[in-house]
């Protein structure tokens, strides 16, 4: 058996990504189990998806605590605490990682990388290829599927399964562009090696959860003004940055922001608080003379 992790944010697809994998497993003649965890639907909250592939029935259920393979879609998931990205990693394990940064940068960062770390800036492919970043679950969805061992042909079967009803013809075929390009970038990555009992492992040690009472948390749902507490400045991949010539102080972005993470100068310009500002961009699509840009985070 198989067993990989996606970790991303919301937004980014990865629960598709794990799909992808999935349908194109299954369409290969594999068992497939695959299923996504997170909270309430927040664009750029931490979120993970596990997809195990085999050839006997699949008896395990719930997180993997042993991943053979780990598809991180950002790399400032490395350093979220409440993520948590790498656990359960060995010598054994491969993490594929969006970004930017090369290898020797990432490990001396964060030492606890171990196994074979793979590097590619997946991003800048999709936004190439399709202008959207939605499309980063097809780039990785397809990396993870020739990483497995599937083909590039089982690999769009799995695209196809999971996009081709939903996307309109263009925007599908600029997926399947990007799907061969991704192709083209990984096909000189070994592919996994099933470990010789993999079944034999240690189980991951599980959590005895205990519950209280509802009401013993009712005091932080309805205290008032208290989101800026939790800082959403984290979860961005592209921050907007304001060009203060182009701005008329028309106040959109402002009245926009579902964060109210933009406040007013003592001139009227918006000023955006980067630590609670999560990277929606809502501000970039809204400005009538597109005085925000959206720039890449390096973090």
């Amino acid at each position: 058996m198989l067993r990989i992790r996606f970790h991303g944010r919301g937004g980014q697809g990865m629960k598709t990504a794990s799909r992808i994998l999935g349908s194109a497993a299954f369409q290969a003649g594999f068992l497939v189990q695959d299923s996504p965890v997170y909270g309430a639907e927040r664009r750029g909250a931490p979120m993970a998806a596990f997809t195990r592939i085999a050839r006997d029935p699949i008896r395990e259920r719930g997180m993997i605590g042993q991943p053979d393979l780990v598809v991180i879609a950002d790399d400032t998931l490395l350093s979220d605490l409440a993520v948590q990205a790498l656990e359960g990693c060995d010598s054994e394990s491969t993490i594929l990682i969006n970004s930017t940064v090369d290898e020797t940068e990432l490990r001396k960062v964060h030492p606890s990388l171990t196994g074979q770390v793979l590097i590619a800036d997946f991003t800048s492919l999709a936004l190439e290829r399709t202008q959207s970043l939605a499309s980063l679950s097809t780039a990785l969805g397809v990396a993870a599927a020739r990483l497995v061992g599937l083909s590039l042909d089982e690999a769009l079967a799995g695209v196809e399964a999971e996009l081709g009803a939903t996307l309109i013809p263009a925007e599908f075929s600029s997926n399947l562009e990007l799907a061969h390009a991704v192709d083209a970038r990984v096909m000189t990555w070994a592919p996994l090696r099933e470990r010789p009992d993999p079944d034999a492992r240690e189980a991951a040690s599980l959590a005895d959860v205990t519950f209280d009472p509802p009401g013993l948390a009712a005091p932080s749902i309805y205290a008032v003004a208290n989101s800026p507490e939790r800082r959403t400045g984290n979860w961005r991949q592209f921050r907007p940055v304001l060009q203060q010539e182009l701005c008329t102080r028309c106040w959109i972005c402002f009245v926009r922001c579902p964060e109210a993470a933009i406040t007013l100068d003592e001139h009227d310009y918006p000023v955006v608080n980067y630590e609670e500002c999560k990277g929606c961009l809502l501000c970039v699509h809204e400005c009538p003379t597109h005085a925000f840009t959206a720039e890449k985070e390096n973090r």
